[in-house]
């Protein structure tokens, strides 16, 4: 049986660490991406992680097919982009530099947090064991964003203020609504961008397809763009990429492939709304 849940995961910093970096800084994705959010899963299902060169961890080889979506939320999300600081600290471990001590500048995630959505099969055991895992708030290993000096956490039930608003979201199931997505709509997580943005009014009358692209029929307040790792290439041993994008604009029909869209219905609340997980 497959299933849909999401959770909440924060942390007071993070740092995802961009590989494409070789001068005396390291820059962090402002987004977290699937590869990092199964390390993640790996350590609440407790799954080993990378042991040797050239193998790729158990987590990975376990999770890596289980659909992922994810949105930025919180207190220190503005229009999907979180706040940034450069920490630098000197690093005297001689494992690290056997010349000296290295100085280290690092781009560091103020307050980062995102709802992770998940697409379970719940036939295999490993993923029933992440589903329990996350409904418990449990994890075999402490997950963390990007370094172990940044814990991250979750809750299985709503966190409120005094004035009973939401601040983290607890583990919540789904349904999945069947739906052809023949209307304009939003989309909550990040998702795949095809080709440039294109401003287009609807048309009725108009039927172009769009499926390798995406265009806005309403115009929110925002739309985020960034290059994001989408799995690891088995044979080069590094990131494959994707144009991301982000916005709280209405799309119009036919703007995306409705294979990788999801209509879903929140099993307590009702609540509606559309997602793309990859």
């Amino acid at each position: 049986m497959k299933t849909v849940i999401s959770f909440d995961l924060y942390a007071d910093m993070g740092f995802l660490k961009k590989p494409d970096i070789n001068e005396k800084i390291y820059l962090t994705y402002n987004m977290l991406h699937k590869p990092c959010v199964l390390g993640i899963l790996g350590a609440i299902a407790g799954l080993k992680g990378f042991t040797k060169n050239n193998e790729f961890p158990e987590y990975y080889t376990k999770l890596k097919d289980i659909p992922v979506g994810i949105k930025p939320i919180g207190k220190g999300c503005e229009r999907g982009n979180f706040t940034k600081n450069v920490t630098t600290y000197t690093n005297t471990i001689g494992f690290a530099n056997t010349d000296g001590n290295l100085i280290v500048s690092e781009q560091t995630l103020i307050h980062p947090a995102y709802r992770i959505f998940l697409s379970l099969d719940l036939g295999k055991e490993d993923e029933q064991i992440l589903y329990d895992h996350i409904r418990q708030q449990e994890a075999v290993f402490i997950p963390y964003l990007g370094k172990n000096d940044y814990s991250a956490w979750w809750s299985k039930e709503d966190v409120k203020d005094e004035n009973d608003n939401v601040l983290i979201q607890g583990v919540k199931e789904y349904d999945i609504l069947q739906d052809d997505f023949n209307y304009d709509y939003k989309v909550e997580t990040v998702f795949i961008k095809q080709k440039a943005v294109v401003e287009s009014l609807v048309d009725e009358n108009d039927d172009d397809d769009f499926s390798d692209n995406f265009q806005i029929s309403d115009f929110g307040t925002y739309v985020y763009f960034e290059k994001l790792p989408t799995k690891y290439n088995e044979e080069l041993y590094q990131y494959d990429y994707a144009d991301f994008s982000l916005t709280d604009s209405r799309l119009k029909a036919g703007s995306l492939p409705p294979e990788t869209l999801l209509h879903l219905q929140e099993k307590k609340s009702k609540q509606e709304f559309v997602v793309q997980l990859n």
